[in-house]
């Protein structure tokens, strides 16, 4: 086994790609949270809205990537996107502890960020600003 801990080993092809993903993933997401700012929308709803569109985006290049696109062509193709869900759902399940600490790590140093800029009573002067009556 590689002491590498990405999965990859000595491939510098595979590392490659795993940059790549990463780059992309990142600019993903940065656009998803500028619209989900511009629209105001909710981490679940963004969420079921991504998820519709994975499954539509799959269902589109189904249709226009095959010769003769069929229903059960289609259910399989859909088949394949579910297992493919699965096995990413299953790593991030593996990754879970390591996702929480790294998570209460960063709220951790964002509430110690937060109580060194504030002192006592910020609440109250923020909600006047908010309401000024």
């Amino acid at each position: 086994m590689s002491g590498s801990d990405d999965g990859f080993g000595d491939d510098p092809g595979m590392e490659a790609f795993a940059d790549e993903f990463e780059r992309h993933r990142k600019a993903l997401f940065e656009r998803i949270e500028e619209f989900m700012e511009e629209e105001d929308l909710d981490d679940e709803f963004m969420g079921q809205l991504l998820l519709d569109a994975l499954i539509r985006l799959r269902m589109a290049t189904y249709g226009v990537s095959v010769e003769r696109p069929s229903v059960a062509g289609l259910k399989l193709d859909l088949d394949r996107l579910q297992k493919e869900v699965v096995e990413v759902l299953r790593l991030a399940k593996k990754d879970a502890e390591d996702f929480i600490a790294t998570v209460k790590e960063a709220r951790a140093a964002a509430e110690a960020e937060e109580g060194d800029g504030e002192g006592a009573g910020s609440e109250e002067s923020e909600e006047s600003e908010q309401d000024p009556k």
